[in-house]
């Protein structure tokens, strides 16, 4: 990666600084292990450049994680398959919320 930060095009178009402690924190959310983090970290970093969009750089994430990890892979997925349903998914994230919750998970809705 070079010196200079690379900027990245989010879903919403904005172009923002490449956040390496963001894409940390959502590997360590699905459960991946910090050296499986630190690991698809340099390889993603390895592979940025300018003007990459935030859904190429979760692809490429995903698809490292899945060589190693497919169960925390499918948790790293899911996040984004509920945000996919868009405004209709809601009550879909309530009802898995309150799922998770009665089975002794803490959950934001």
């Amino acid at each position: 990666m070079p010196d200079q930060p690379v900027h990245i095009i989010k879903y919403s178009g904005e172009s923002v600084p490449f956040s390496e402690e963001k894409l940390r924190k959502s590997l360590k959310r699905s459960g991946a292990h910090a050296d499986l983090v630190t690991t698809i970290l340099e390889k993603v970093k390895e592979e940025l450049y300018e003007g990459i969009t935030t859904r190429e750089l979760y692809n490429r994430a995903y698809a490292i994680l899945k060589k190693s990890k497919p169960l925390t892979a499918s948790r790293y997925k899911l996040k984004k398959a509920i945000y996919e349903l868009g405004p209709t998914g809601f009550p879909f994230e309530k009802f898995i919320h309150e799922i998770l919750h009665y089975s002794g998970y803490r959950t934001e809705v």
